[in-house]
């Protein structure tokens, strides 16, 4: 803690020691200076690898980032300035976004339209029950409970928010534990896929909502049917034509710069489109992640390291045969690399972001952590309630349950488009955050415990 007290201290006065340059200094005979957004940026960073270090406790690093924002709301709070700039950044919030819809096409990446199609009723049910109970609980029990004040838009995006599951954090723990191929998590796999396309849907009506709509039946349905209509499409019409086009750019340059640009270019394209059509733009990169595959970039360069593999003799059959798996496996998983590897800059920014734009104030209020602890008993409930449509015994089936609790950065995702549609209040806003941050630190430890006693 002290390692972390002391970077929050240097962080502070860096900050604090640095005087800025204001109106028409910021640009000189037409040139324009980022010097100053540049800074910015820089602060977001550091402090989101400063939170890394709850990493070493044994929670995601998602959580750490939180709070990293979170701690520079509260030196905006006690007077820094420079964090209210921050907050207030086009630039910044245009990097966040860009983390954001990264985010979003890199979950699409690592999802499997086939292995979804696989999953069985299983898991369509622990999905399926995993979204209603908590949007119910949350858009029509909780938010009027204790927000029935606030629009009945904001209690839609508080049941919105509630429904995502962070299949990230579940599979990173499954990969601990060395259990990815076990039922259970096979099942939780499928299901929080499903979970992610349905709250994308929900997502996409309560931002229609938010934006004018009436709450009517017919807009939900419309909405809804856009949804679906535009996930099937564009990955229709994308299996058509993405591959060609990929296959033009390998004409012009095979190397890992030009397959990078290829994919990033297909998740920036579809999330316009998506705007387009109304939609969230991160909708669109999601689809675009369920699209591209491997065999999408079939005519490029392989990593240096699959090179070097392949060139190598081998003097018996089995070395070659893991060796040839080790190819398959970082060849079929270029793509998630590179975009992996740009997302450990950009995806941070808005996790961090999103912290800083919790008014410390709301934090100081004893009543929203009240708030917020039942919201999360609420959260873990329905969940773990969605288990019960699991096959197995009662072990199995609350660890399914368990491995859906974690609402980590689709949620965070769903709370920051409320905040920016401006539906969400203040405190509101705070109580999605803290919920998202409680069931993201309980769920490692009871998935650990539970896996422990399933065979």
């Amino acid at each position: 803690m002290f390692k972390f007290a002391a970077a929050t201290g240097l962080l502070t006065f860096a900050t604090s020691s640095v005087v800025y340059a204001a109106g028409s200094g910021d640009e000189e005979g037409g040139v324009k200076h980022f010097g100053i957004y540049f800074f910015m940026l820089a602060i977001v960073l550091m402090a989101g690898k400063i939170g890394n270090v709850v990493e070493k406790y044994g929670q995601p690093a998602v959580v750490g980032e939180l709070l990293a924002g979170i701690g520079l709301s509260a030196l905006a709070y006690y007077g820094l300035d420079t964090m209210d700039d921050i907050r207030g950044s086009e630039i910044i919030a245009f990097v966040s976004s860009f983390g954001a819809l990264l985010l979003l096409f890199l979950i699409g990446l690592e999802s499997n339209i086939k292995d979804m199609s696989k999953v069985g009723p299983s898991a369509a049910g622990v999905a399926i029950i995993g979204v209603v109970l908590p949007f119910v609980a949350g858009a029509y029990v909780l938010g009027p409970l204790f927000y029935g004040d606030e629009s009945s838009t904001a209690q839609l995006f508080l049941g919105a928010a509630m429904v995502a599951t962070s299949v990230g954090i579940t599979a990173s723990v499954f990969k601990s534990l060395g259990i990815l191929k076990k039922r259970a998590s096979q099942t939780v796999l499928g299901a929080a896929v499903i979970d992610d396309v349905l709250g994308l849907i929900i997502l996409a009506v309560v931002s229609a909502l938010a934006s004018g709509g009436e709450a009517t039946v017919g807009l939900v349905v419309e909405k809804a049917a856009l949804s679906f209509g535009f996930l099937i499409g564009a990955i229709a019409l994308g299996q058509v034509f993405t591959k060609p086009i990929s296959k033009a750019f390998s004409k012009i340059h095979t190397g890992v710069g030009m397959k990078l640009s290829v994919a990033l270019a297909f998740a920036l394209v579809f999330g316009y489109v998506a705007e387009k059509f109304g939609l969230e733009a991160i909708i669109g990169a999601f689809a675009a992640g369920l699209l591209l595959d491997a065999v999408i970039f079939e005519g490029y360069a392989d990593p240096e390291v699959v090179e070097d593999l392949k060139a190598i003799e081998y003097k018996d059959n089995k070395t070659k045969e893991q060796v040839m798996r080790v190819v398959k496996k970082h060849s079929h998983s270029h793509i998630e690399d590179l975009i992996n590897n740009i997302g450990m800059v950009f995806i941070p920014v808005f996790f961090v972001y999103t912290g800083l734009q919790i008014e410390f104030s709301s934090l100081l209020e004893p009543r929203l952590y009240l708030i917020a602890g039942i919201m999360s008993i609420v959260a873990i409930l329905t969940k773990l309630a969605a288990g019960l449509a699991a096959k197995g015994d009662m072990k199995e089936k609350l660890l399914v349950g368990a491995s859906m609790v974690p609402r980590g950065e689709v949620g965070l995702i769903f709370a920051a488009v409320g905040k920016d549609k401006g539906v969400l209040s203040a405190e509101l806003f705070s109580v999605i955050v803290l919920v998202v941050v409680i069931t993201t630190f309980i769920a490692p430890a009871a998935i650990k415990k539970l896996a422990a006693d399933v065979k």
